[in-house]
């Protein structure tokens, strides 16, 4: 384990506003998402553990180890009274830090949490090994790994279905902050292992961490999306009603990629409103 937790520091004054991130991604890939902020707040994102330097998936037990791992962070650099922005995994492990410990933050930003219907989660509960071997995580185990250049990985993703709703500039992004340079060209900075890791043993206790909430909330959902299924999205919704909830159209679950300004426009109206 690293002696301190190590975070991205994107700058910016005023009150700390924390990005907990996706899994599979590093925080600068989201740069164009991250930049708006800076004008009202110093703006900082926590590596997750896959990011650290020789940690190991069968560390992650469950989704508990990155809450702990992002309360310990905030402890070791003194953060209290933080806007909590996540998303996806990152969602979900602010929603838990907050019910943990919610002297830490002031307000929290939920976009596309994996806040998955509860007949998918009783089944992973009861069947943990037949969740391992769900298609898409094996899907991630055997993600292409290794580009001779980061020109040739812009090539191969930018015709990727998955990047369709992405710009030139954020597929950039990805490709020069979430791939690592090697003697031979480029690889996954976040271990493909550890990706489907997480797919393999989902957060079975959001249900009963929801009602919890008891900052202010803007929870995002994508009209398109893949994750937060619209029975989940309905139930949040009777789960937290003082909650703001946003659905944005024509994007996918990777929204502050896809449509990175016009997330961050979201964000900050709330901010502000709230502030």
């Amino acid at each position: 384990m690293t002696n301190s937790i190590p975070f991205d520091d994107f700058g910016g004054d005023g009150p700390l506003l924390h990005f907990a991130h996706p899994n599979a991604y590093t925080p600068g890939t989201f740069r164009q998402f991250l930049r708006p902020f800076t004008e009202h707040y110093r703006v900082t994102a926590v590596y997750h553990r896959p990011l650290w330097p020789g940690s190991q998936p069968k560390e992650l037990t469950s989704w508990d180890v990155v809450t702990d791992d992002l309360i310990r962070a905030f402890d070791e650099q003194g953060w209290q009274d933080v806007v909590g922005v996540g998303h996806s995994l990152g969602a979900v492990a602010t929603a838990f830090a907050a019910v943990r410990r919610p002297d830490l933050f002031r307000s929290l930003v939920l976009i596309e949490p994996v806040f998955l219907p509860r007949p998918v989660l009783e089944m992973a509960r009861a069947y943990p090994n037949q969740a391992a071997e769900m298609p898409f995580v094996k899907v991630a185990r055997k993600r292409r790994n290794h580009w001779p250049s980061r020109p040739a990985a812009f090539a191969h993703l930018r015709s990727k279905k998955a990047f369709a709703r992405w710009s030139d500039e954020s597929v950039w992004d990805y490709v020069n902050e979430s791939l690592h340079q090697v003697d031979d060209g480029v690889i996954l900075a976040y271990p493909r292992e550890w990706e489907a890791r997480f797919y393999s043993m989902p957060p079975l206790t959001v249900w009963d961490t929801i009602p919890q909430l008891t900052h202010p909330t803007l929870a995002i959902r994508a009209a398109d999306s893949d994750t937060l299924f619209p029975d989940a999205w309905a139930l949040w919704q009777e789960l937290q009603p003082e909650a703001h909830f946003v659905e944005l159209p024509d994007v996918g679950h990777m929204l502050t990629l896809e449509r990175p300004l016009l997330t961050a426009q979201i964000v900050l109206e709330f901010l502000k409103a709230n502030s």
